[in-house]
C-alpha cells in the first residue's frame, strides 16, 4: 500500500505544489525465535498498585543476589531467591507471592513446579530453548535468556512486572505460532517534520498509531516528533541514535515497542525534499507487526519441519510426492524427491498395501492409520518405516495423503531375531532357554521341559531359580559376566533328571544382543547340551591312563631291566651264535627301556600347565650334547653357539634339545659328524641340528606330521612325538629338512631377556 501527499507543504519558486509517493509496503524481515524479546519503561505505572510479590528459583547464588539487587532499586516489587524446589513449593503453598521466576538447571523436579502452579511463571534460564519441554513452555508465561549485565537485569525485571500485571496467562510460544494473524490491522502513519522535530502535518497521530496496536508505553505530550518517539524507544538506544541523528538514515529502521501480549513491531523511515521546499522531511512510521509475526511463525515451522527426526512428507491425489522435509530425504539417501512418484521408493507388494490401506479408511469414520513399510534406500539397501497416513480432502475428494516416517529397521530387526530364537529354541533337541530383561523365563522349548519335569505354562515368567539350583544358576551368571559383545561361554552343571539320575552338562549362554552387562541372567539365552556319556568316557579314558602309565612306569621297566640283566649273563658265558643272540635281547632291552622313560617325559609335558620359561640356549645345548656323547663316544659334534642366547621355551625343553642330538647320532654313520648352530632374527631364536647320516625314514616322518600311530604304520620314534610336544608348548615352529646327504632339523622359538634366565 502506499501514501500520496500532495500540496502540503510550500510551493516551489515555479509555484507548482510538491508531491511525494512513499512506499508504505511490510517489512519483511525476520528475527531468531531465541532472540530475547525488547524491554520497555515501566513509566505510567500505578503508584498506588501494590509491589509485586517475586519468587525466584535459581541454584547459582551470585545469579540471585543480582537479581536481588535490581529489584530492590526499585518500589514496584519485592524480591525473594532460593535454590531448592522444596523450599519454593511451601512458599507458593502459603500464597505470598505474585509470580514464579525459575532456572530449568535445577536437580529437582522444576518441571512439575512449574505445570502444577497457578502463578504466572517467567522462564529466566541458559537452557537451550529447544530442549525445553513443550509442557514446560506451555505452562509458562515468557521466557528469557539469562543476562550478564546490569542493563540486561533491569530488562528482565521490567519483563517480569509486565508478566505479573498482565490480565492473565499468555499462550505459549507454539499456540501463538499457529494463531491466525489480522492482515487487516496493517496501518502507517505520515509525518512532515522540521529538523526540529516540530510536526506541520500528520496522516494519523503516532499515538493513534501505537493504540492500534495496544502499545503499553505512555508518549509524552509535546510537539516534538523525535521526543514523543524517542520516549517510546528508550529500550533501544540504537534506534534513537539513527532516528535523531542530523542525516536522513540511508534504509528504513525497524523498532518494537511493548504492547498487550507480546511486543508491537514499526518500521522507520525519512525522505527529504528538495532544497526548494525547505528544512522538512517526511517521516512514514509504518506497523509491520504482522509481517514480523508472519515470519516468526513461518521461522517456528521450518525450525520444527528442519529438526523433526521424523521423516515427513506429502503426495498428492496421484501419488506423486508434493513436498518432503530433509529428515525424510536423509533417511532414504536423496536429496530432492519432489514430482516422483512414491511408488519408486517402495519395495515389491508395498504399493498396494498402502493402497489398501487408503481405502479402508476412505470406507470408514477414520481419516489416519499407520502401517509398516519396506523402502528401498539411494543405495539400494531395504529399511522397514512406521508410517502414519493422513487423507487430504474433505468429503469424497481425495487430494492425497500427508506422511510421517519412522525408521523402525533395528526394532524390527530385533522382534525377527527374537522370532528366530523363538523358533531355534522350539526345534532344539538340548534343552534350550530364554530369559527377558526381568530376569524371567521368555521362551523355553519341549527339551527343558522335559528335564525339568514341568509343564510349559508353569514355566511361563518364571526365574532361573525356579529351574536350576542354585549353585547351577551361580555357575550360569559367572559364565555370562565373561561374555562382551555378543560372544558366548560355556560351564559345566550337575542336574538331576526327573528320574533323580544326576546328568553332567555343557552350557553355553549368552547375552541377548550385544550386551557387556548382566543382571544375573536377565536379558540372556542358554543351551545345555548333556555331557553325561562324554564325561563317562573321559574318566573311564583317565583311569585307564593312570592305569598304563603304572604298568609302563613300574611292571614294564622292572620287567625290561630283569631280562636285560639276564641277557647280560648270558652274553658274558655263551660265545659265538648265543652270544650274539644275548646282546641283541641287551639292545633290545635297553631301548625299550628309553622308550619308557621318553614316555614318562612325554606324559609329564602333557599334564604340565606351566608355562614358558627363559633358559639359556648355549648351556642347554651343551648338557645335551654332554649327556649324548657319554653313551655315543664314536660321534663328532660341533657346537657353534659360542655366547649366551637367552629363549622363551617350555621346562622341559632341555629334554628335546637332547633327543634332536640324539636322534641325528643315532641315524648317522658308524662315526657319525652333529652341528649345532643358533642365530638371531628380529626377535626370533634359530636353533638348527645338522646330522650327516642317511635321513629319517618316511614312515616316522609321516607318523610325526600326522601326530598319530596306525596298526599298519608303527614307528618307533618316540623321541620325535616329545620334541614336537615341547616345542608346541614353547609357542615355537619344529621343521625336518631331510636328504641323501643328511638332515637338518630347525627350531624357531621367541627370544628371551637375560635377566630372566632360570
Amino acid at each position: 500500500m502506499g501514501t500520496y501527499i500532495a500540496g502540503a507543504v510550500a510551493s516551489g519558486s515555479n509555484g507548482r505544489s510538491t508531491g511525494c509517493w512513499v512506499d508504505t509496503a511490510a517489512f519483511a524481515g525476520r528475527r531468531r525465535m531465541t532472540e530475547p524479546d525488547d524491554t520497555a519503561d515501566n513509566e505510567g505505572a500505578d503508584p498506588d498498585e501494590s509491589p509485586v510479590r517475586i519468587l525466584h528459583i535459581d541454584p547459582d547464588e551470585t545469579v540471585r543476589s543480582r537479581l536481588r539487587a535490581v529489584v530492590q532499586e526499585t518500589d514496584a516489587a519485592d524480591y525473594e531467591g532460593t535454590g531448592a524446589t522444596d523450599r519454593a513449593r511451601e512458599r507458593l503453598s502459603d500464597g505470598t507471592f505474585d509470580i514464579l521466576v525459575v532456572e530449568l538447571d535445577v536437580p529437582e523436579d522444576v518441571a512439575g513446579l512449574i505445570t502444577g502452579t497457578d502463578s504466572p511463571v517467567v522462564l529466566y534460564t541458559g537452557a537451550d530453548p529447544t530442549e525445553i519441554p513443550e509442557a514446560v513452555l506451555d505452562a509458562s508465561d515468557t521466557l528469557v535468556e539469562k543476562w550478564t549485565a546490569e542493563a540486561g537485569l533491569e530488562f528482565v525485571v521490567e519483563k517480569i512486572l509486565r508478566a505479573a500485571r498482565s490480565d492473565g496467562r499468555s499462550a505459549s510460544r507454539f499456540t501463538r505460532a499457529f494463531e491466525r494473524v489480522d492482515e487487516d490491522a496493517q496501518s502507517s502513519a505520515s509525518f512532515l517534520v522540521y529538523d526540529d522535530g516540530t510536526v506541520i502535518w500528520e496522516s494519523t497521530p503516532l499515538e493513534t498509531l501505537f493504540d492500534r496496536r495496544d502499545v503499553t508505553v505512555t508518549l509524552p505530550e509535546t510537539p516534538n516528533f523525535y521526543k514523543q518517539l524517542s520516549a517510546a524507544l528508550t529500550h533501544d538506544p540504537e534506534a534513537v541514535r539513527t532516528i535523531r541523528g542530523a542525516e536522513v538514515p540511508d534504509e528504513p529502521t525497524r523498532f518494537t515497542v511493548p504492547a498487550v501480549g507480546g511486543e508491537a513491531y514499526f518500521r522507520y523511515s525519512e525522505h527529504e525534499f528538495p532544497e526548494t521546499v525547505g528544512p522538512l522531511r517526511l517521516v512514514v512510521v509504518e506497523d509491520v507487526t504482522w509481517s514480523e509475526r508472519s515470519a516468526a511463525r513461518f521461522d517456528l515451522l521450518d525450525l520444527l519441519d528442519r529438526h523433526v527426526q521424523d521423516g515427513i512428507s506429502v503426495v498428492d491425489a496421484n501419488g506423486r510426492v508434493e513436498y518432503h522435509n530433509e529428515s525424510f530425504a536423509d533417511l532414504l539417501g536423496y536429496d530432492d524427491m519432489v514430482g516422483e512418484h512414491a511408488a519408486a521408493f517402495m519395495t515389491e507388494g508395498e504399493l498396494e498395501a498402502g493402497q489398501q490401506l487408503i481405502q479402508r479408511l476412505r470406507g470408514s469414520d477414520r481419516d489416519s492409520g499407520v502401517i509398516d513399510m519396506t523402502l528401498e534406500t539411494a543405495e539400494g539397501d531395504e529399511r522397514t518405516f512406521a508410517v502414519h497416513f493422513s487423507v487430504r480432502g474433505s468429503g469424497d475428494e481425495y487430494e492425497g495423503l500427508v506422511n510421517v516416517a519412522r525408521d523402525v529397521t533395528d526394532r524390527r530387526d530385533r522382534e525377527r531375531s527374537l522370532e528366530q530364537y523363538r523358533r531355534s529354541v522350539e526345534s532344539a533337541g538340548d534343552p534350550m532357554y530364554v530369559i527377558d530383561d526381568e530376569g524371567r523365563v521368555a521362551v523355553c522349548n519341549d527339551a527343558l521341559v522335559s528335564l525339568v519335569d514341568r509343564s510349559r505354562e508353569s514355566l511361563a515368567g518364571t526365574e532361573l531359580t525356579d529351574l536350576f539350583p542354585e549353585e547351577a544358576v551361580e555357575q550360569i551368571c559367572e559364565a555370562l559376566e565373561r561374555t562382551t559383545g555378543g560372544a558366548s561361554a560355556t560351564c559345566g552343571l550337575t542336574l538331576s533328571g526327573a528320574d533323580g539320575e544326576v546328568r553332567q552338562f555343557e552350557a553355553t549362554v549368552a547375552g541377548l544382543g550385544d550386551a557387556d552387562a548382566f543382571d544375573g541372567a536377565a536379558g540372556s539365552v542358554g543351551i545345555l547340551h548333556e555331557v553325561t556319556e562324554r564325561e563317562r568316557r573321559e574318566s573311564e579314558l583317565d583311569l585307564l591312563t593312570q592305569v598304563l602309565t603304572r604298568v609302563l612306569r613300574h611292571d614294564v621297566r622292572t620287567g625290561l631291566t630283569v631280562v636285560r640283566g639276564q641277557a647280560e649273563v648270558l652274553a658274558e658265558r655263551t660265545s659265538g651264535e648265543e652270544r650274539e643272540m644275548a646282546e641283541t635281547i641287551v639292545d633290545r632291552s635297553e631301548a625299550l627301556v628309553e622308550t619308557t622313560e621318553k614316555a614318562r617325559a612325554i606324559e609329564r609335558v602333557i599334564e604340565s600347565d606351566e608355562g614358558t620359561v627363559t633358559l639359556d640356549l648355549r648351556s642347554v645345548v651343551n648338557r645335551g650334547v654332554a649327556n649324548v656323547s657319554a653313551v655315543h663316544s664314536e660321534a663328532s659334534y660341533d657346537v657353534r653357539i659360542t655366547e649366551q642366547v637367552p629363549v622363551r621355551a617350555h621346562r622341559a625343553f632341555p629334554y628335546a634339545v637332547e633327543n634332536l642330538i640324539e636322534n641325528a647320532v643315532t641315524h648317522g654313520e658308524d662315526a657319525p659328524s652333529v652341528t649345532v648352530a643358533a642365530t638371531t632374527e628380529d626377535d626370533t631364536v634359530v636353533l638348527r641340528i645338522t646330522d650327516d647320516g642317511p635321513g629319517i625314514s618316511e614312515d616316522e616322518l609321516e607318523v610325526f606330521e600326522n601326530r598319530e600311530e596306525t596298526p599298519l604304520k608303527h614307528g618307533t620314534g618316540v623321541g620325535l612325538w616329545l620334541v614336537n610336544w615341547v616345542v608346541d608348548r614353547s609357542s615355537g615352529d619344529l621343521e625336518f629338512d631331510t636328504g641323501p646327504d643328511g638332515t637338518t632339523v630347525t627350531v624357531r622359538l621367541d627370544a628371551g631377556d637375560a635377566v630372566d634366565i632360570t
